[in-house]
């Protein structure tokens, strides 16, 4: 209140101020353009500038109220547009996960267009379309999701590589990681899948290439990268001599092999897949007196049931020296089921039938297996003892897993007992 007196008392100073000015002088000012001019006071020339700028910012701001219905239809027909695209796109990405696919891709490609965010409608319209097999339309869809949003290229690409993989068509996947790879090198999902796919592929050596980026970024398991590298070496081991020219010698052969085998990281050469793996394949280069060398220092080494079994096939140039050894392993683990199947095996080879049946009876009275007792059979046969070598197959049978379905058999009926 007493601002409001305060200020009524300036006014009225203020006008009793200008209008004795007013009066003592009005001033004189005089404007002429052209053959026009206009005489007036000062004081009338400001009333008049006054009042032009109070009709000048009345008019602005009528203008401006005038338009302002324009724009606010406009942006609540922007907002309505948002709020159809993206109500619809919540229906497709439902229709997407609940596998309705027709009705997914209808709502998101319709909507990809006016949505906030169309590289997830595409992408969306992009599963679905190849889900219902449109390979045309899935294409498509990747391709203008690759034009609103060219920078998500590593995540178009790994959705577009697993329709591939789909569509069984690995090797233009494996392109697609690997170009997805180069644009995101430390991406573990990208080494995963490509990974899987060169198993898949059997692409041995890229797949021991990608092994140490497998390893640094720990992109799987150290257990799950062992078995990966293990299984890599094993099967070029396995595969080497079939890709050697077919006129190779046996000495060529088991050179190739030896370098190979040499060529293993350190944490593999004591691994007995890969030294089983290794032995096999010298005794396919036909080198059986390398291959029994090899085994019998690896056993020495590190003691394996799994080497002891492989051992006793190996028919070496000196089987009667293998047997002499196996025996005077015998009397250190006289209870070893694997070493007496080993021993049953080498006296066969020399010759030593009933030693041979001996080791194979003792193996199996501590641990049946269908090996021996089929092996014991085929010797009993070949020896004359037909009764013993039919319940050694027999026995066999009985730990072969059956499968047959169950049926009801005829009960016999004595007739001795019928007839008193």
């Amino acid at each position: 209140m007493k601002a409001i007196l305060i200020l009524l008392f300036v006014v009225l100073g203020a006008g009793a101020f200008i209008g004795e000015k007013m009066v003592q002088d009005p001033g004189y000012v005089l404007i002429s353009y052209d053959n026009t001019t206009l005489e007036t006071s000062i004081w009338v020339l400001l009333l008049f500038c006054f009042v032009a700028f109070l009709f000048t910012h009345w008019a602005v701001n009528l203008f401006f109220k005038l338009s302002l219905p324009t724009k606010q239809f406009g942006l609540w027909r922007k907002n309505r547009i948002a709020r159809t695209a993206q109500k619809r796109t919540y229906k497709g990405l439902i229709a997407l996960s609940e596998g309705q696919w027709w009705q997914a891709q209808r709502l998101l490609s319709q909507t990809a267009p006016i949505a906030a965010q169309p590289l997830i409608n595409y992408l969306g319209a992009a599963k679905a379309a190849h889900e219902q097999g449109h390979i045309a339309n899935t294409d498509e869809f990747f391709a203008k999701a690759r034009e609103v949003a060219p920078e998500a290229e590593v995540s178009i690409g790994l959705q577009e590589a697993e329709v591939q993989i789909d569509r069984g068509n690995n090797a233009q996947a494996v392109v697609t990681l690997k170009r997805l790879h180069s644009l995101a090198p430390k991406h573990t999902g990208i080494l995963r899948d490509l990974a899987d796919l060169q198993q898949s592929q059997k692409s041995w050596d890229e797949l021991i290439s990608l092994l140490p980026k497998l390893r640094k970024l720990q992109v799987m398991s150290t257990e799950q990268l062992f078995a990966i590298e293990s299984n890599c070496h094993a099967q070029m081991l396995s595969n080497l001599l079939s890709k050697l020219p077919v006129e190779s010698t046996a000495n060529a052969k088991v050179k190739a092999l030896t370098k190979s085998w040499k060529a293993l990281p350190n944490t593999l050469n004591q691994n007995s897949k890969l030294i089983i793996t290794y032995t096999r394949a010298l005794l396919e280069a036909e080198a059986p007196d390398q291959a029994e060398k090899f085994l019998r220092a690896q056993i020495k080494g590190s003691w394996d049931n799994n080497l002891i079994d492989l051992y006793g096939t190996i028919n070496s140039s000196d089987t009667s020296k293998q047997y002499n050894l196996v025996i005077s392993w015998l009397k250190n683990q006289p209870e070893n089921a694997a070493l007496l199947l080993c021993a049953a095996r080498l006296a066969m080879f020399n010759q030593k039938w009933q030693e041979a049946v001996v080791h194979f009876e003792h193996s199996i009275t501590l641990q049946p297996s269908i090996d021996a007792y089929r092996s014991l059979a085929q010797l009993l046969e070949s020896l004359g003892e037909h009764t013993k070598a039919l319940e050694a197959s027999h026995q066999a049978m009985e730990l072969t897993e059956d499968h047959s379905p169950k049926l009801p058999l005829p009960v016999l009926v004595d007739t001795a007992q019928t007839v008193s």
